[in-house]
């Protein structure tokens, strides 16, 4: 049985500043650092070294994977498996790889959601999410077997954030996908 501490981050975007303070601030309190993508940084980033998992966003030019698979967890950009509609690709890729936890970016929006025994989890933007509250955000999550508890941040001031957040990036989400039917 697997008990892991995670810093997983996404779409950071060319904001160094944000990046740095964070991988600092967790590199040495957390088991793995994550980053689904979109970083817009190249393979020899001294601050992108610093991640164990990197996958490749649609604003990447450097050659990551599209997904990387360990110790039951998946990790994804989300762009080439259709989260803007759904999870159902993500869901046939996790069950192919037996991943009961999968981490993604890619819709600038941070969510938690549960489909068919997998915990999905999105950290939102490190740069800046949609939504009304106009700050960006990382998740830390502790694994410990299938028990995964998963906190949002705020990614400058380290505060929690508060369940209205999330609840605000459920409904956009919905949003999108009605708007993209």
């Amino acid at each position: 049985m697997i008990e892991v501490k995670l810093l997983v981050v996404s779409d950071s975007h060319l904001y160094a500043d944000h990046l740095q303070r964070v991988v600092n601030h967790y590199m040495t309190k957390v088991d793995y650092m994550i980053h689904c993508g979109d970083s817009s940084r190249p393979l020899n980033d001294s601050y992108i070294q610093k991640f164990d998992v990197v996958v490749k966003g649609n604003h990447d030019d450097a050659p990551f994977p599209i997904y990387q698979t360990f110790q039951h967890i998946c990790v994804t950009h989300g762009h080439c498996y259709g989260v803007y509609y759904g999870y159902e690709q993500l869901i046939q890729l996790c069950q192919k790889e037996n991943c009961y936890l999968c981490l993604h970016g890619h819709t600038h929006v941070p969510t938690i959601q549960k489909h068919q025994d997998i915990t999905f989890v999105n950290p939102g933007s490190l740069m800046m999410n949609r939504g009304s509250y106009g700050y960006g955000t990382y998740a830390l999550i502790d694994v410990n077997g299938k028990d995964i508890h998963v906190e949002f941040h705020h990614c400058i001031t380290d505060a929690l954030c508060q369940q209205d957040i999330l609840d605000e990036g459920m409904e956009l989400l919905e949003e999108f996908k009605q708007l993209l039917k």
